[in-house]
């Protein structure tokens, strides 16, 4: 198979949520009865993916949210969860505490993507059922992560700061990622009125939670970039949530896959993992207030006006 082409950036479109929902709660498209509604709540629009690794200096998860790092990994079967669990989460775990210089880290759980979604089941680029139970489509644009998650994490913090960090890499030992890589939006280049907030289904299992993610409207000053060709030993870190920032903007990394023209015709699907790790810090002077004010910039009633009790609680 040739090598693919390492272009200066790649023109894709991305998955972004109609601006109607900016200071509303978006609701999940599932419960929308309103067949013209539901067409219209999301939409493609192009964007233009740079190539991270032409940065100098290098991204790092401090400045533009996301960075690029080299990882020996002992783990030869990422598929077998009891080897993820008990070899690669350490390792993972480990990364996220010599980049942040956290006192301590707790994994949340992992995901897998393998294909495509929306094709004719049996098509051989369709995502096939992955070991957890996970979606093994790849996802389009969006954050997981908004401040009602902190509820979940209430005993595992124990009233310190804490940050989540999704670790995303492939798991095919033999190959290169080209087909649909993961674009990730410089945080610096976010505006607060692009986030929205959705009610959404999701988990990394098959059994669903009402969860309370993040969508993005579509703004031509945002800054895209993917790393081309990533190997085997090569790992993206990016940021989800961060209760040390007070601007929304800089809390998470939208991101989501996209199409690479370049991508050899021969190139196999892309196989990956993505691992969330929680990390911890020192203790918050008054985690409650502080999360509390967090989770009130979140509008909470639907575009009709009624109040949405997606929150978990």
């Amino acid at each position: 198979m040739e090598r693919p082409i390492v272009p200066h950036h790649i023109d894709a479109q991305g998955h972004f949520a109609n601006a109607r929902y900016k200071n509303v709660r978006m609701p999940d498209f599932q419960e929308v009865s309103d067949e013209k509604e539901r067409r219209s709540m999301y939409a493609n629009k192009p964007i233009r993916v740079y190539n991270a690794r032409l940065l100098v200096p290098p991204a790092t998860i401090e400045k533009q949210g996301f960075q690029l790092v080299n990882q020996d990994t002992r783990v030869r079967n990422f598929l077998d969860l009891e080897v993820a669990r008990t070899d690669f989460y350490p390792e993972c775990s480990r990364l996220v505490k010599e980049l942040t210089g956290c006192v301590d880290t707790f994994v949340t759980q992992h995901q897998y993507r393998n294909g495509y979604g929306n094709l004719p089941k049996g098509h051989e680029r369709s995502s096939t059922p992955t070991p957890n139970g996970s979606p093994g489509n790849y996802g389009g644009t969006h954050s997981d992560i908004s401040a009602y998650a902190e509820n979940r994490w209430d005993e595992i913090v124990d009233g310190r700061h804490c940050a989540m960090f999704n670790l995303w890499r492939g798991i095919d030992l033999e190959n290169v990622i080209q087909v649909m890589p993961l674009a990730v939006l410089d945080m610096t280049s976010l505006a607060l009125e692009d986030i929205i907030a959705a009610d959404a289904w999701g988990g990394a299992t098959a059994q669903q939670q009402h969860l309370v993610s993040l969508r993005l409207a579509h703004n031509e000053n945002h800054r895209w970039y993917y790393y081309p060709d990533m190997n085997p030993d090569e790992l993206l870190i990016f940021k989800q949530y961060d209760t040390r920032e007070e601007d929304p903007c800089l809390r998470q990394v939208y991101h989501g896959a996209v199409h690479n023209p370049h991508a050899q015709p021969d190139a196999p699907l892309r196989q990956t993992i993505e691992v969330r790790v929680l990390a911890l810090f020192d203790k918050e002077e008054d985690r409650e207030a502080r999360k509390a004010r967090f989770q009130a910039a979140i509008p909470d009633h639907l575009p009709d006006g009624t109040l949405s009790e997606w929150a978990w609680r």
